[in-house]
């Protein structure tokens, strides 16, 4: 397997190091920042040194998708001993390595940020970055049980969006792989914002149709975006769905009315901070099963991969996984409640 890096230790009878680690790093995460890149091989090493002996592997990701068959085979040969697997990079990595392990009982999941966004990492409050860079701490980490969701051929772990939100993940992708934009890089926020406005000016989007069933209820219409939430955060500083927490064993939706590219702008801050309930132009739905049609193409963007479809239906699956998380800390409330609350107290 090309990219593999292999490494062996003494095992500790019983306890924690009789956990098998697995690292797949994704080097585009670190396009500008190799010494970012060298830090956490550096970091990997010494974990597994002295009184930390485990086996482990490293997989360097060659190109989105590429480690889901490779986490797949490496688990299947553990032959039932339990799997750390280590997501290094943004969400697109976190993704793969979910799409990987998800089907496996005997495996564990958690994520080293190092992306653009790092939306699902983010559901853990404002230190969470820092904390899940910390590499012995995720060593050392207990796993939480997390809901997933089922989207068909996938599983995604934070959010499926359809409409205006979907096409600017499109129009960014766009962006960023153009060769001659590559200096957009140094500022991933500014791509956003492009991504967003053209997205917005999409009539079509603005004012799809959709066939909607929503558990038992139909809520077929005209929807400029619809954001099916396990988490809160999205696009790297944004928090659309406050109210959605990824262990409650429900989807969070935040839907937005259809309309005209002036009415949908004017309510896009709003969305972007999670203060939907401020505009009519939207409202919320906690829900078990969608399943969602269209006549003409449907955006999609479920977990950093985007893509058009004719039909798709998703369902929340309750505690599918063991997430783990540096001690103490869980998931955040990023109501706008608590929002109020913390500016109080400060």
């Amino acid at each position: 397997m090309s990219g593999m890096i292999s490494k062996h230790g003494d095992r500790d009878a019983g306890g924690f190091f009789d956990v098998r680690h697995f690292f797949v790093i994704n080097p585009h995460s670190f396009r500008r920042k190799t010494d970012h890149h060298k830090q956490v091989l550096t970091e990997i090493e010494g974990c597994f040194t002295g009184l930390h002996k485990a086996d482990y592997e490293i997989y360097i990701s060659r190109y989105p998708r590429d480690a889901v068959a490779v986490i797949h085979h490496f688990i299947s040969a553990a032959s039932g001993e339990i799997v750390r697997v280590y997501a290094i990079g943004g969400d697109g990595i976190l993704f793969d390595c979910l799409n990987g392990m998800a089907d496996f009982p005997n495996a564990e999941l958690t994520a080293v940020p190092y992306g653009s966004s790092n939306d699902f990492v983010r559901s853990f409050g404002e230190n969470a970055l820092k904390n899940f860079r910390d590499i012995k701490k995720l060593c050392a980490a207990s796993p939480l049980l997390v809901d997933i969701i089922d989207c068909g051929a996938n599983y995604a772990i934070n959010e499926v969006a359809f409409g205006v939100e979907a096409q600017a993940i499109l129009n960014v992708n766009k962006l960023l792989r153009h060769p001659r934009l590559k200096f957009l890089h140094k500022n991933v926020a500014l791509v956003y914002k492009l991504g967003a406005l053209y997205s917005v000016m999409n009539e079509e989007v603005n004012l799809q149709q959709y066939q909607l069933l929503l558990d038992e209820e139909d809520l077929s219409g005209c929807f400029c975006n619809i954001s099916v939430s396990n988490g809160p955060c999205i696009g790297g500083n944004m928090v659309s769905s406050p109210y959605a927490k990824p262990n409650d064993g429900l989807l969070d939706a935040i839907f937005t009315k259809g309309g005209s590219t002036l009415s949908v702008a004017s309510c896009v801050g709003s969305y972007t901070k999670g203060h939907f309930e401020k505009s009519d132009m939207f409202f919320r739905k906690q829900f078990r099963r969608m399943e969602i049609k269209s006549e003409v193409p449907i955006r999609v963007h479920l977990d950093g991969e985007s893509f058009y479809t004719d039909e798709i239906k998703l369902k929340i699956i309750p505690d599918r996984i063991k997430f783990c998380a540096p001690e103490g800390m869980n998931f955040a409330d990023y109501s706008y409640r608590a929002y109020k609350r913390k500016h109080r107290n400060e």
